[in-house]
């Protein structure tokens, strides 16, 4: 199993911290819930991948920024702010904001009224 980081974290730290990050928090939803699932379409069995093993978009978890770190950089760590997404739900929706009832299988109740609350904050 590789440990290091990849040539490019170097160049890049902000954006390989910000992978790590998201992908501590995918592996703490899947502590928490006992699987991975897209909040938007459902889609079940979803895996983490790590950086050297070829990914399977199919089956890849993701990390959505419900509001796009791109216009709103506070929350690029606010965890309040992460909604788990499959490979394709997470191209589709890119920088745009939908709306929160897009989230139609959330993996907790509350994270709807927490992006509501955030919603406040950042209009």
């Amino acid at each position: 199993m590789k440990t290091e980081k990849p040539g490019w974290a170097y160049k890049h730290p902000e954006r390989w911290a910000q992978i790590e990050f998201n992908k501590d928090f995918l592996r703490e939803v899947e502590k928490e819930c006992g699987e991975l699932h897209c909040e938007y379409c459902g889609k079940k069995d979803l895996i983490i991948f790590e950086w050297y093993e070829k990914t399977n978009n199919d089956i890849v978890a993701t990390v959505d920024h419900f509001y796009p770190s791109s216009k709103y950089p506070h929350l690029k760590k606010d965890v309040k702010n992460f909604v788990v997404a499959c490979y394709d739900c997470n191209s589709k929706k890119k920088d745009s904001i939908w709306e929160v009832e897009t989230i139609e299988h959330p993996r907790d109740e509350t994270i709807k009224d927490l992006l509501v609350e955030i919603n406040g904050e950042v209009c």
